[in-house]
Parts: C-alpha cells; sequence; structure tokens
C-alpha cells in the first residue's frame, strides 16, 4: 500500500513540476527551469523504483491471471516519461511539436484510466 502512496505521489509531483518547467523554459528564466528540470529528473527516477516494484509485485502475483492491463500501464508510463522530457527539451530549444502534446494528453488520460479504473 505504501508503494502506490509513494508512486501516485511521485507522479502528482512531477505533473506539477513538469508544468512549472515548462512555464520557466518558456519565460527563459536559465538557471531556475534547469534547477526544477533537474528535480523533475530525480522524481522519474522515483516513479521508475515505484512503478518497477509494483509491477514485479503484479506480475509474480499467483491470484493475477491477466497480466495484460499492467503491462500496458508500465509500458504507457515509461511513454509518459519520454513525452514529458520530449516536450520540456523542444521547449528549451524554442521548438514545439502540437503532436506531441496531443501524445502527451492521450498517454495522460490512458494512463489515469489503466491506473484508477481497469487496475483499481
Amino acid at each position: 500500500m505504501f508503494m502506490i502512496h509513494a508512486h501516485v505521489t511521485s507522479w502528482f509531483l512531477a505533473l506539477i513540476l513538469f508544468f512549472v518547467t515548462y512555464m520557466l523554459y518558456k519565460k527563459n528564466a536559465g538557471k531556475k527551469s534547469k534547477i526544477f528540470h533537474m528535480i523533475l529528473r530525480v522524481l522519474y527516477l522515483a516513479i521508475l523504483a515505484t512503478g518497477g516494484h509494483m509491477l514485479a509485485g503484479y506480475l509474480t502475483d499467483p491470484g493475477i491471471v491477466n497480466n495484460g492491463p499492467i503491462i500496458i500501464k508500465g509500458v504507457l508510463g515509461l511513454v509518459m516519461i519520454g513525452l514529458m522530457e520530449i516536450i520540456l527539451v523542444q521547449r528549451k530549444r524554442g521548438e514545439g511539436r502540437l503532436m506531441n502534446w496531443v501524445f502527451f494528453w492521450v498517454s495522460l488520460v490512458l494512463v489515469l484510466f489503466y491506473g484508477y479504473i481497469v487496475l483499481g
């Protein structure tokens, strides 16, 4: 139970820091944006550690017959982290692609759907 709370808290903080970092890059706040981006990357590690621990627990649980949704949720989580990093790096360079934001929002909705509705 603790791992679930740590995972959800890490994701919540990461999403907040993602948007804060994006706005700082948008305002050209060089040093502040780099600091927030590095803190966000540490949160990525916390997300990966807690998610990996929960994934391993689910996959080794003999009571769970269908592991498909669990694996899909894990892959979507990795996609989310990748998209967050891509969006921030592109913003830092002064670039931006609308499709990355579309994929980000679709992935976020799917992660929340699998995390709260499918897996419970």
